[in-house]
């Protein structure tokens, strides 16, 4: 919403700092939420939480994952799909 500045006669935003900080905040507070609620929850679904026990049990280096060109992940993908089939 814009209002009329009396002084200048220009058209001033109304809360342009406040609704700035306001969505600042929300976005820290959902990047927050993210991380420490949502992820954690979701590594005790069904699904992930053998990869994320085998992972864990097999000190495997996660951040590996991200350099998939790499040889050490794929004998760490390896182990991981065995140890999963092996359950």
């Amino acid at each position: 919403m814009q209002k009329m500045d009396v002084q200048t006669g220009n058209m001033v935003k109304k809360g342009g700092k406040l609704r700035g900080w306001l969505g600042l905040t929300a976005g820290l507070a959902l990047i927050w939420t993210l991380a420490y609620v949502i992820l954690p929850w979701g590594s005790k679904l069904p699904l992930i939480a053998p990869v994320m026990q085998a992972i864990a049990v097999s000190d495997i280096d996660a951040g590996a994952y991200w350099y998939t060109q790499s040889e050490e992940t794929a004998i760490a993908q390896m182990y991981v799909r065995h140890a999963i089939g092996s359950k």
